[in-house]
C-alpha cells in the first residue's frame, strides 16, 4: 500500500512526522527514497519503519543471513541522509534483529524476535551527537522459545 492509498488519518500522522504540508493534486507526496549502499534482494530492508521528528529508523531483518540491522537516517531541510547502521552486540545469524523499531528523540528500540531460539530480544540504542550506542539487551524474565519477544516494540520519552 502506498501512502496516498493509507487511511486519511494514518497519512495526515505520517505527513504530519515527515513535516510536509498536505498534499494537492499537484504536490508529490514523496519527499525522499532512502536507500541503504550495499542492499541486496532479500535484505528486507523497509520491513519496519519509525519516524520521529527528524529521525527516521528503517529495519532490514534479512540483512547478514538474518542477523538484521537497523539503520537510522535524519533529515536537514528537505534532505536525508543515513546517519547510522544499528546492530546488535551479540547478533547472530537468525535472530531477525530489525523486525520492528521504534524511535522517540535520542531513543531507538529494536526488535530481535527470532533471538535466543525464537524466544526474541528488543535493544534501545542511544543518541550522543551523531552516535547511536547500544544501552541495553531487553528480554522476558520468564521467556520460553517461540516467544517472539520483540515482534513490536514501541518507545515514548
Amino acid at each position: 500500500m502506498s501512502l496516498a492509498q493509507a487511511p486519511a488519518g494514518l497519512r495526515a500522522a505520517v505527513l504530519k512526522a515527515l513535516a510536509a504540508k498536505t498534499p494537492t493534486a499537484v504536490s508529490p507526496l514523496q519527499q525522499a527514497e532512502l536507500t541503504v549502499s550495499g542492499a541486496a534482494s532479500g535484505n528486507a530492508i523497509g520491513l519496519s519503519v519509525a519516524v520521529s521528528g527528524s529521525t527516521a529508523v528503517v529495519g532490514a531483518a534479512g540483512r547478514h543471513s538474518d542477523t538484521g540491522a537497523a539503520y537510522v537516517f535524519v533529515r536537514s531541510g528537505t534532505s536525508w541522509h543515513q546517519q547510522a547502521k544499528l546492530t546488535a552486540s551479540d547478533g547472530a545469524s537468525g535472530d531477525e534483529f530489525g523486525y520492528s523499531v521504534a524511535v522517540s528523540g535520542s531513543t531507538a528500540v529494536v526488535g530481535a524476535p527470532d533471538r535466543h531460539s525464537v524466544t526474541g530480544a528488543a535493544y534501545v540504542f542511544l543518541k550522543s551527537g551523531t552516535s547511536w550506542t547500544q544501552q541495553a539487551e531487553l528480554s522476558a524474565s520468564d521467556g520460553a522459545s517461540g516467544d517472539g519477544f520483540g515482534y513490536s516494540v514501541a518507545v515514548s520519552g
